[in-house]
């Protein structure tokens, strides 16, 4: 009878450890998959700000470019070049209108 007994209460800690082993099992297998979705989105994301930085660096190199040109077209030579292309001529003298007298008066010297 002695067996019986001890083997009756072997069964019954076998039997009330299940259900936890089953719980722990459960838990770290809940955790490996969070774990491996975590990993799974900030992979995808580290990709997407390296394209992102990228495009940036691209995009910064294009507008130093694009300011150097503005640079270079707003010399006095360029403008006056330009002008001549257009038909523009440069004026010799100015003349000034006074609106006071409503006379018109040229200046003395030519402009620079």
């Amino acid at each position: 009878m002695r067996e019986k007994v001890g083997s009756g209460a072997r069964s019954v800690r076998t039997a009330s450890r299940t259900p936890f082993v089953m719980l722990v099992l459960g838990l770290l297998s809940g955790g490996l998959v969070s774990l491996l979705v975590v990993n799974t989105t900030l992979a995808a994301n580290s990709i997407e700000i390296i394209r992102l930085q990228q495009a940036n660096s691209a995009r910064a190199q294009r507008v130093q470019q694009l300011n150097q040109q503005v640079g270079v077209e707003q010399s006095a030579a360029v403008i006056a070049k330009k002008a001549a292309e257009l038909g523009m001529k440069p004026e010799g003298v100015p003349t000034f209108v006074d609106l006071r007298t409503r006379s018109i008066s040229a200046a003395t010297e030519p402009a620079p």
